[in-house]
């Protein structure tokens, strides 16, 4: 979901169904069928909006597996806390990356063209 309808129109373009409307708006998480979701992601620009988007997205299905990413690696519990299963730290998967190439770990550069190519 995202507040901006430009963005949706976009995505939609791509055939990619987005709804519009903010972290706590039920009736466009209801409009896609949240009830019947196996799993969402969750990541908006901050960590309070992820909070208040999971604890809707909980309520409306209490089986729904949801992953997060956050903004500021101490609010994972904070994340967990208010119904994430998982919660991951973009900034800190990079920062380990960047180390393990500093260290001279094998095939980093090559996990991260990877990584990109499935997005």
């Amino acid at each position: 979901m995202t507040p901006d309808p430009k963005t949706a129109q976009t995505l939609r373009a791509r055939d990619i169904e987005v709804p519009v409307g903010g972290p706590g708006d039920e009736e466009p998480l209801r409009a896609v069928g949240i009830e019947n979701a196996r799993a969402a992601i969750v990541a908006t620009n901050t960590d309070a909006e992820d909070a208040f988007a999971i604890l809707t997205a909980r309520e409306l299905n209490p089986e729904l597996r949801i992953v997060a990413a956050t903004t500021t690696r101490n609010n994972v519990d904070k994340l967990r806390r208010a119904g994430a299963d998982t919660v991951l730290s973009p900034a800190v998967i990079g920062g380990q990356l960047l180390v393990r190439s500093a260290l001279g770990r094998t095939d980093i550069e090559g996990l991260a063209d990877r990584l990109s190519e499935q997005s």
